[in-house]
């Protein structure tokens, strides 16, 4: 039974992400929240990097596909607080999971990687979902201001998702996520100034406190779901990680005060099971 908890807390960890992250929108603006909850992942990485005596060197062969990896990881975060800032977290959270179903589809076109029979119906299963979800109040399918970003974010997820698996084997999981997580921070942030943002801590200083918990979120779903898959094998600790969007859906019901209809509910736990059948 112990063996499922590091499975279970990435799981309430993630799952949290999208309620606690409009959160942070609501509270400092989307600008401030992006860039202080990188910060605090960021600062979280290095200090365990350096707790375990880490060396810290990007190989020369990897710089090009670093820089394009962080501009994707980078834009997709942006574009996903973008379409937080503009819509439901019960409902952005749980249609980017199509992210699941281009990574499903680049595995195949490009690294040669055969689905089986459930990842095919999973995948199918999310994309009928996703469509339920993303209705707008009165049942229609009709184009509303937070999907154009979420489509982006959608695009640039799957494919820093997609090409993560070159940068784990070349560095490990640990280095991995402090090279690029420190890159994306340092992006978005240089991005912001560029462009005039405040980034200036906000008064009350508390008033950033969400923020801080999105990027403690963040460390401790994906240390957490390393350990996970260490100890009880990548397909059980996916499947249970599928689980997010519930977690979400519930905390956004409670905490934001999101009410969605009965179908969209019944679409979510749809997705879920799709979601499931892929990663298992």
């Amino acid at each position: 039974m112990l063996e499922f908890l590091p499975a279970t807390g990435s799981l309430l960890a993630y799952g949290s992400m999208g309620t606690v992250s409009k959160k942070a929108i609501a509270s400092i603006g989307r600008h401030r929240a992006i860039a202080y909850s990188y910060i605090v992942l960021v600062a979280l990485l290095f200090g365990c990097a350096l707790a375990l005596g880490l060396s810290i060197s990007l190989p020369e062969a990897l710089v090009f596909a670093y820089v394009i990896q962080i501009a994707a990881g980078a834009l997709g975060s942006i574009s996903e607080y973008k379409a937080l800032h503009l819509g439901k977290a019960s409902v952005i959270v749980p249609v980017s999971r199509m992210a699941s179903v281009l990574v499903l589809g680049a595995s195949i076109a490009f690294l040669s990687e055969t689905p089986g029979v459930f990842q095919i119906i999973g995948a199918l299963l999310i994309v009928a979902a996703a469509l339920i979800v993303a209705r707008d109040e009165g049942g229609k399918l009709s184009l509303m201001p937070w999907m154009p970003y979420l489509a982006v974010s959608i695009l640039c997820r799957a494919y820093y998702y997609t090409s993560i698996k070159g940068f784990v084997l070349a560095l490990g999981p640990l280095q991995a996520s402090l090279f690029l997580e420190a890159g994306i921070a340092a992006f978005i942030i240089t991005s912001h100034i560029l462009r005039g943002k405040s980034l200036s801590l906000p008064k009350p200083a508390i008033a950033a406190a969400p923020a801080a918990a999105a990027g403690c979120l963040l460390f401790a779903g994906s240390a957490l779901y390393s350990t996970s898959v260490a100890s009880i094998g990548a397909g059980l600790t996916s499947a249970i990680y599928s689980g997010t969007p519930v977690v979400n859906t519930v905390l956004a019901y409670f905490l934001l005060g999101e009410r969605l209809d009965g179908q969209k509910y019944a679409a979510i736990a749809l997705m879920v099971l799709g979601l499931a059948m892929i990663f298992i």
